[in-house]
């Protein structure tokens, strides 16, 4: 008999569905930052005012800040929230912010230090990851519960 039994198919199959989480996650977070990267590099350049920060938990260690902006583009004005994969509080209500708005969508913009208006789609790739590795250090903690009970295989 071989070294593989249909009881560990469960575990293998949570192990590449984690791997496929983490790595989806990895995958979405560069797509992500590709996306802000370029909307900074050519995107058309204007100046905001912080209407409203806001921070608001995400589990116990994780804070998240959203911006709330208003800025004018070709005789429009915009009112957009922005948030950042970084917990890090730049601004204050009534501060000046430098965007750089995509040149086909004015509804979608970017500051230089990392807010975008992709808001909390940002989060999704941390949740991917963290689920991905939760489902996979479940599955070897099974494997390694399950293999210290049983006795040796002839």
């Amino acid at each position: 008999m071989s070294g593989f039994d249909g009881r560990r198919l469960p575990v293998v199959v949570a192990v590449v569905l984690g791997g496929l989480l983490f790595g989806g996650g990895l995958l979405l977070s560069a797509r992500l930052n590709t996306v802000i990267d370029e909307r900074v590099r050519v995107g058309v350049e204007t100046t905001g005012r912080v209407v409203h920060v806001e921070r608001y938990q995400l589990g116990r260690s994780t804070t998240v800040t959203r911006l709330t902006v208003e800025y004018a583009l070709n005789g429009a004005r915009h009112r957009e929230k922005l948030s950042s994969d970084l917990d890090d509080v730049r601004y204050r209500d009534g501060d000046a912010v430098i965007l750089h708005v995509d040149r086909t969508d004015a509804t979608k913009a970017a500051t230089a230090e990392g807010y975008a208006t992709e808001d909390l789609l940002l989060r999704l790739p941390t949740f991917l990851e963290a689920a991905g590795i939760i489902m996979i250090m479940l599955a070897v903690a099974r494997l390694t519960r399950r293999g210290r009970g049983s006795p040796p295989t002839p």
